[in-house]
């Protein structure tokens, strides 16, 4: 069985660290996910976690809204080619990607306040995604407030998925909200992304 039909019933909330490229593996610019490029490259050796949707996916619907297009808008305000640019040509290009809180559709994450139940629940959804997809070995948390929510579980996550020690990593977020850190520049994004993986 293929991982987009293991990993179905997710398809409105996660999706898959591939964006369409040219032949040379070139970015094209075209954020929707390709489902015709994604089955030979996408795996389960890593998850991306981010905090959660955009407020404008809360107006969303099954039929306005194509599969896996999380982390693939067209819409500038989303930033998401960012996200695009920093994978593009490395290890983690076709991992998996979804929300710690993929019910609460808001912008702001400093509006976010999840009691302590709610992270927990949030967390073990996060493991049983990693247990579908079976070979994870690293979580990479996308911005700090996803990052200090997860970490909290580092020791169960390890447990329940076999992660090794030290696996549980976070990147700066490339959202439009955090230009203190990229800037507004891509090529400055992905080179923090590459020295927080250690890539660069």
């Amino acid at each position: 069985m293929d991982l987009l039909e293991t990993m179905s019933e997710f398809r409105r909330e996660a999706s898959w660290a591939v964006w369409e490229t040219d032949p040379g593996g070139n970015l094209t610019g075209e954020m929707q996910f390709p489902l015709d490029q994604a089955p030979p490259v996408i795996n389960g050796r890593a998850m991306f976690v981010s905090l959660n949707p955009g407020s404008d996916r809360a107006t969303e619907t099954a039929e306005t809204t194509p599969d896996w297009s999380n982390f693939h808008s067209q819409l500038p305000k989303h930033n998401d080619v960012f996200l695009a640019e920093a994978i593009v040509g490395t290890p983690f290009w076709g991992s998996y990607m979804t929300d710690l809180h993929p019910d609460i559709a808001e912008s702001d994450s400093r509006l976010i306040r999840s009691k302590p139940e709610e992270i927990e629940l949030s967390v073990l959804s996060l493991i049983s995604q990693g247990q579908k997809l079976g070979d994870v070995k690293t979580l990479i948390c996308v911005g700090n407030i996803s990052f200090d929510s997860v970490i909290r579980y580092s020791s169960l996550l390890q447990t329940e998925l076999g992660l090794p020690s030290g696996s549980i990593v976070r990147i700066p977020h490339y959202s439009r909200a955090a230009a203190g850190v990229h800037k507004h520049v891509a090529s400055r994004y992905r080179a923090l992304v590459h020295e927080a993986l250690v890539l660069a």
